[in-house]
């Protein structure tokens, strides 16, 4: 015949014990807002990295009429990036429909990324 299973409880609380310091507290706060703000920061650098990028395209596919198409790796290379340190930003820009990318892994941009990037420079659009 088996045992019955016994759970393990840890030690119980007093009920006049505080459950969180004023200093874990702090430290609580404090920690939650280091992280919000290297949150920040890496989203900020995504930013400018897509900027980046997508400026590339777009001057070379305004360059360039017949090879508009610009592989990652030539991405990377070109703007000092350690390897697949821009697949991230593309598969973003290529879910936006900023980029399309074909069956090699060679972005061009796209007339929304055309957009994205005048607005984010702040270029007004002319009227046609």
């Amino acid at each position: 015949m088996r045992k019955p299973a016994v759970a393990v409880v840890g030690p119980e609380l007093k009920r006049d014990e505080p459950l969180a310091t004023e200093q874990d507290t702090d430290e609580s706060a404090e920690k939650a807002a280091n992280h919000l703000s290297a949150l920040q920061e890496e989203l900020s650098c995504d930013e400018t990295l897509l900027l980046r990028i997508l400026g590339m395209l777009y001057l070379t596919k305004k360059r360039s009429t017949i090879n508009v198409a610009v592989s990652i790796f030539d991405v990377e290379k070109q703007m000092g990036l350690p390897r697949e340190g821009a697949t991230f930003v593309c598969e973003y820009m290529q879910k936006k429909t900023l980029v399309l990318a074909d069956d090699k892994r060679r972005f061009t941009i796209t007339v929304e990324g055309i957009d994205y990037l005048r607005q984010a420079l702040g270029v007004q659009r002319t009227p046609v």
